[in-house]
């Protein structure tokens, strides 16, 4: 299964929370067209980034791709999603050294 990031769904999130992407901006400490570049799917926010916005939103990773994740991977996700930043560091080395191909070379 191919997961893409949904930026119409972030939108959706933001806007549901009553909150404008030039508060969510400001709040993150980033531009308004950063923030609109994801929505518009022009660009896809790298997972720190997308979790800091979830959480400023109210919500979280394996909430925000609950319905395209098998429950193996929702709990994997979730585990991630608790991560320090410093671990995530540490995985993300640790994974790059298992020579793995690139994500979007990987068979779903």
């Amino acid at each position: 299964m191919t997961i893409h990031f949904r930026g119409k769904k972030l939108k959706e999130l933001r806007k549901s929370q009553g909150i404008t992407a030039s508060d969510l901006a400001a709040k993150m400490g980033y531009s308004q067209s950063y923030i609109s570049r994801f929505e518009t799917d022009r660009a896809t926010p790298d997972i720190n980034a997308l979790g800091d916005m979830l959480q400023m939103l109210g919500s979280d990773l394996p909430s925000f791709f609950s319905n395209e994740l098998s429950p193996d991977k929702r709990k994997l996700l979730d585990v991630i999603s608790k991560l320090s930043k410093q671990q995530i560091g540490f995985l993300t080395e640790f994974l790059n050294s298992l020579d793995l191909p690139p994500y979007n070379e990987v068979e779903k």
